[in-house]
Order: C-alpha cells, then structure tokens, then sequence
C-alpha cells in the first residue's frame, strides 16, 4: 500500500500534513492490524502514527484509519485555495514545490482505494 515504484527507493515519501495530527493507534489485542505509515514532526521532532491498516477478517474489514481524513481533502491538495480561518499555523507549500509529492499523494490514494477493494 505505501509502495511507490516512481520514487527512488519505490515507497510513498510524501503525504498531505500540517502540525495538528490526530491519534490514530493499532488496538493491542488485534493480530490483523499493524501501523503501516508514519510521520515525524518538524515542530517538535515526535515521531507520530499516521495510518492503521486492519487485515480482512470473518469479521469484517479491511479497513484504514488515518490520523486525520480531512488531509486527503481541499486546502491540504491545493494550498492556493486559501487555508479555513480556523487554521493558525503558517501555511506549506511542499506539495507544491517538491516534484512529485503530488503524484506520490495521488499514488497513495489509489492504492488504498485497491486494498479496501480486495475481498477476503
């Protein structure tokens, strides 16, 4: 899922972010779910989960989770719409100005739509 064979190791290296993740964890007592991606923070230097992937089961599933859906939305695609007036951290522009950080967004997406889509 985090594989991308356009980039020069073949894994994903950029996703929409901004200071403010949420928590998002692998439940101990479940074998089939593992932190598939992380991230570390600029401001603080904290390592932080972004993305659970939870194995299909005879109880149901696959599933993601993600730290925070909304990066996968508006402003967090396209910073030149403007940031909601909420938002009080300074704006980035890496998605933007790093060539392929867009395409591995993109890819990541596309992949998570594929996984999900499989059948047990």
């Amino acid at each position: 899922m985090l594989r991308d064979p356009d980039s020069d190791d073949g894994a994903i290296q950029y996703l929409p972010a901004h200071p403010h993740e949420g928590a998002v964890a692998a439940p101990a007592d479940n074998p089939l779910a593992r932190v598939i991606a992380t991230g570390v923070s600029k401001a603080t230097g904290n390592r932080f989960n972004i993305a659970v992937a939870v194995e299909p089961s005879a109880s149901g599933g696959p599933v993601i989770a993600e730290s925070t859906f909304h990066h996968f939305a508006d402003y967090n695609w396209d910073p030149a719409t403007g940031c909601p007036d909420f938002v009080s951290e300074a704006p980035g522009n890496t998605l933007a100005t790093t060539p392929g950080a867009m395409r591995a967004v993109h890819r990541y997406v596309s992949n998570i739509a594929h996984w999900l889509a499989r059948r047990p």
